[in-house]
């Protein structure tokens, strides 16, 4: 397993080794243009802030609703719990665009809110991509909740302990793996977050990035971008903590309860955002939109052809990364210490690079092998699909691992020794003994990561085959081109997909 491991672990570092030599190319995508550091200490210091404030609203509030999805009785739980990870399926830019028009002086929302500046800067920003992130945190919270045992909460109830000490001495220290690798899978997204942050004017490092005048300047970019990784790999270590026993613990399902007052405020606050911002919104703009074109007669794309292909390239892709995210997590659940933060930290680098530079730094080090090796139908590989699934891979990986790690470190250990002593091979174990406790966190990175690469911008424009489209294509076009009513049909399209996938696996996990 260690060898395979590492592979991947390389395979990771193609991008940068790619972008070093586009550096290095004779001809950049640019003309050069001097780099001025003293213009990128402040996108620094504004990403950082960014990335910190976004990282704790979203912790926040995913583990409210991860908490009162596992452990609260109300009525509409699931309906609700589904339609507040619906945002995942929302690419940050088309949120970011719907807001901004409602909440300007004019809009929607604004006229009735009495606004009188336009929805941009930095707070924006930040309640758009806490939005956008938030998912995150409650898929994977979520997961770990159904891993907790429940006797130790129960006994603590009977003997009086309130909610949040229940939390705070019962819940919490288990949880803390699982805050530290979702606060650093928040914190990666938001530096390398393009989007959200382009409509809205918040001026960050991939807003810089994205106006790069020379390679230089863009290397130099996303070299900072990777040195903003250092504090949030310091925040997981903080987070992380020891890793708890649980061999002798039960881990049978909680009975739910009936909220008190303050957690139906706070539950009711949490969901009215998520589900307002996150989904009403948007979904009555984008039907606004529709309505409007098929009012006016207008023509529609055709979005039958880039579903099929959005729903293809996702399930694919999001299978791929699973795979190769099991079999890290599961290595590195067995390293310990200076060498294990060493593979993790690995793991999140390229996930710090914004998409663009990953599919710039892939496209380069393959047009370097073209030179070197001719022989080899490169054309052929791009149209099996061979380029845009291992550029989903290495951008995505650290979503999957974020979200499988922990339940490798929580296995019930006796359980793996007793198959072990009774002769069970290595694929045995997995599928008996490994696979039924790890279920949950397995659904959570599959939903996490079909929901991400489904509405994947950069790497898919740059490295689908000749000829296909995506929802997300379709979107960013019809975005370009002003053409709402294609916006919204592709957008409610893709929220549609989304809605199916969780309904579907709810329902499958009822069986199993």
């Amino acid at each position: 397993m260690a060898f395979p491991a590492l592979c991947l672990l390389g395979l990771l570092f193609l991008p940068i080794y790619g972008m070093w030599l586009w550096l290095e190319a004779p001809v950049g995508l640019f003309e050069p243009e001097p780099v001025y550091m003293d213009r990128i200490w402040p996108l620094v210091g504004r990403t950082l802030a960014l990335s910190i404030v976004v990282v704790v609203c979203s912790l926040a509030i995913g583990t409210l609703l991860a908490w009162a999805e596992t452990r609260m009785k109300y009525r509409g739980r699931r309906l609700l719990a589904m339609l507040s990870l619906l945002p995942l399926a929302v690419p940050s830019y088309l949120l970011a665009k719907i807001l901004r028009e409602q909440m300007a002086p004019g809009g929607g929302i604004g006229e009735v809110l009495g606004t009188e500046q336009a929805f941009t800067g930095f707070w924006p920003a930040v309640l758009c991509l806490t939005v956008t992130c938030t998912p995150y945190v409650h898929l994977l919270v979520a997961a770990a909740l159904q891993r907790c045992p429940v006797g130790e909460e129960e006994a603590a109830r009977s003997l009086g302990a309130s909610p949040w000490r229940v939390l705070k001495t019962v819940i919490a220290p288990r949880l803390r793996p699982t805050w530290g690798f979702s606060a650093v899978l928040v914190g990666l997204y938001v530096v390398s977050d393009f989007g959200a942050v382009a409509v809205l004017n918040c001026e960050v490092l991939t807003w810089r990035l994205y106006q790069a005048h020379s390679a230089q300047e863009a290397v130099l970019l996303g070299g900072s971008l990777i040195a903003m990784v250092l504090p949030l790999l310091v925040l997981v270590r903080l987070l992380h903590g020891g890793v708890n026993d649980e061999r002798a613990l039960s881990h049978r399902e909680s009975t739910l309860r009936e909220m008190s007052g303050g957690e139906r405020i706070g539950v009711g606050f949490a969901h009215s955002l998520m589900v307002g911002v996150g989904v009403l919104i948007p979904t009555v703009t984008m039907i606004h939109w529709v309505g409007q074109g098929v009012t006016y007669d207008l023509e529609f794309v055709d979005v039958l052809d880039p579903a099929t292909t959005s729903v293809y390239i996702a399930a694919i892709g999001a299978a791929l990364t699973v795979c190769a995210a099991l079999l890290l997590a599961a290595a590195g659940a067995r390293l310990r210490g200076a060498l294990g933060s060493l593979a993790d930290n690995a793991i999140y680098v390229t996930s710090a690079l914004p998409g663009i530079l990953v599919a710039i730094g892939l496209l380069q080090l393959v047009n370097n092998l073209r030179i070197d090796v001719p022989t080899v139908d490169w054309a052929g590989l791009r149209d099996a699909g061979l380029f845009i699934f291992t550029g989903f891979v290495m951008r995505f990986m650290a979503q999957g691992y974020a979200a499988l790690k922990p339940a490798f470190l929580r296995l019930d250990q006796s359980q793996l020794e007793s198959a072990r002593s009774l002769g069970a091979g290595p694929l045995r174990r997995f599928f008996t003994v490994t696979l039924p406790q790890i279920r949950p966190s397995l659904l959570a990175a599959y939903v996490l990561l079909f929901l991400s690469i489904a509405k994947e911008l950069p790497i898919t424009l740059m490295l689908i085959p000749p000829g296909e489209s995506t929802l997300a294509y379709t979107i960013f076009d019809s975005n370009n081109e002003g053409i709402e009513q294609d916006i919204g049909l592709a957008g409610l399209t893709l929220l549609l997909i989304a809605f199916t996938l969780q309904v579907g696996l709810n329902r499958w996990r009822k069986h199993v």
